[in-house]
């Protein structure tokens, strides 16, 4: 092998050492770079799920209902002799019944509770759309006036001096939310804390529940922690009392958390 094909064969192989180095470097900058995108895009990650687990905290922070309304607020409630019974907290949604076979879906209350009266006439407070179901005797009622003398009232809890919440649609101003078929489900469904049932349409049921309370001297109440547009953002507490202008006296009082 001659002097010249010597020195072309060890060119070669500097140029193709070079080349290999100048790959290596390549590469291991190329690898440089890939950790340090990994770690940036890592400790994005890592913010951004910090700053959307804050956020979905404060999009899901609500006010708390605690043990109940302040005694500050009770003090303005002057409760009635005239006492409720069978207070009864639930949802109004769809249940299911089986006849045979077949499975149909009627709606009344559902998920019920009993609930119980404290402090004379205070009821259970209610999240937002609960509903409580209560009795009263028919002709103790009827003894302390017309439904004119009566009218719900409703303040902000942590402001009650700023008046009455005025607007129907805003607070449960009625006591009339719930009807006999709400309470009276058809036979057959697999709600829990229900002490009766009938069958047939709506309203055979609804008139089978006003025929028990009939024979019970009872009429029935009902309110619902209604939603409303004037409600801020984080929602509020409204602490509210079924007033008798006639006696200057309250049959239920009742704090909910009203929300939009």
């Amino acid at each position: 092998m001659n002097k010249v094909i010597i020195k072309q064969i060890i060119a070669g192989a500097a140029i193709l050492t070079m080349a290999a180095s100048v790959n290596a470097g390549i590469f291991d900058k190329l690898k440089d770079k890939s950790k340090e995108i990994a770690e940036k895009l890592a400790n994005e990650k890592q913010v951004e799920a910090k700053d959307s687990a804050g956020s979905a905290a404060t999009s899901t922070s609500t006010i708390s209902l605690g043990d109940g309304p302040d005694d500050s607020l009770i003090s303005f409630t002057k409760c009635s002799d005239l006492k409720v019974s069978n207070v009864i907290i639930g949802n109004v949604g769809n249940y299911t019944f089986q006849q045979g076979f077949s499975k149909e879906k009627r709606t009344g209350l559902i998920n019920r509770e009993k609930g119980q009266v404290t402090k004379g006439c205070i009821l259970p407070s209610l999240q937002p759309m609960q509903n409580i179901y209560m009795e009263v005797d028919t002709k103790k009622l009827k003894a302390k006036g017309s439904s004119n003398d009566w009218q719900m009232q409703c303040v902000q809890s942590a402001d009650p001096g700023a008046g009455v919440v005025t607007g129907a649609t805003e607070f449960p101003y009625k006591t009339s939310f719930l009807s006999g078929k709400d309470m009276m489900l058809h036979c057959g469904h697999s709600e829990k804390n229900v002490e009766a049932c009938a069958e047939g349409s709506n309203s055979s049921r609804s008139s089978a529940w006003s025929k028990k309370l009939k024979a019970n001297g009872k009429t029935m109440l009902s309110v619902m922690a209604v939603k409303s547009t004037l409600a801020p953002a984080q929602g509020e507490k409204l602490y509210c009392q079924y007033y008798n202008s006639k006696t200057s006296e309250s049959l239920f009082a009742f704090e909910y958390l009203r929300v939009r």
